[in-house]
């Protein structure tokens, strides 16, 4: 009767609804809420000059992560115009992109298969990047994918050798990715900025000077981010 009465009062506010056979499932209030907490993260209105400029240069797809408990947490993206191109031939019946329950902002990503999740992982400090490999499951997603936690301790080295990630077709088997950190006031890593695409994509063949694009747009939106902080009196 509890439940009963806690779910009634939620969909008569709109944050559940009700099919035909009496079950319950989420209700469009629920997108709000998605939306608000997506703001007050600071990123999105700042980023998004930033993504839209990557993905012209580059032709790629852009995105920024966060870490979300035991999770990468996307919460903003930008598509390239390879996947609107696909997205555009699928209507027509010809070729297949990733689904877009795989692009969707606000989707959970591993951190062990993901260029955010490893540059996420890597600047996190020894005793809670420690703590949280503890609880990594080291599900494989491609034939690609690392799958033991000691391997994937040796890429966090590099990555923080180099100060940037690669993810070669190890969470999708058509994605490359690379991600490079957004860095705080403090220099802390709270998020993650990344382009990705097809390996075959021309944007691939110099990979120092992507490297540099990417790293350049992290540092204009870790910028912002400082500045906007300052100003609101953080």
């Amino acid at each position: 009767s509890t439940c009963t009465y806690i779910t009634t009062k939620l969909a008569a506010r709109g944050y559940l609804s009700r099919d035909g056979f009496g079950r319950f499932h989420l209700g469009l209030k629920t997108v709000a809420l998605a939306h608000g907490a997506l703001h007050g993260l600071g990123y999105r209105s700042i980023s998004e000059p930033v993504l839209y400029r990557l993905t012209t240069e580059t032709g790629l797809s852009a995105g920024i992560g966060v870490r979300q408990g035991t999770s990468v947490l996307l919460v903003d993206r930008v598509e390239g115009p390879d996947v609107v191109e696909k997205v555009m031939e699928e209507g027509k019946g010809k070729r297949r992109t990733r689904a877009r329950v795989d692009r969707d902002i606000g989707r959970e990503l591993p951190f062990h298969s993901t260029a955010l999740g490893k540059v996420l992982l890597a600047y996190l400090g020894d005793t809670e990047r420690d703590q949280l490999m503890d609880t990594l499951e080291m599900n494989p997603q491609t034939q690609s994918t690392i799958r033991s936690k000691r391997e994937l301790r040796d890429s966090l080295v590099e990555v923080r050798k180099h100060g940037y990630a690669l993810a070669e077709e190890e969470h999708h088997s058509t994605v490359r990715a690379l991600a490079v950190p957004i860095f705080g006031p403090a220099r802390e890593v709270g998020a993650a900025l990344s382009l990705n695409g097809p390996p075959g994509a021309p944007a691939w063949e110099e990979i120092s000077d992507l490297v540099g694009k990417v790293q350049t747009a992290a540092a204009q939106i870790s910028l912002h981010l400082r500045n906007g902080l300052l100003s609101s009196g953080f």
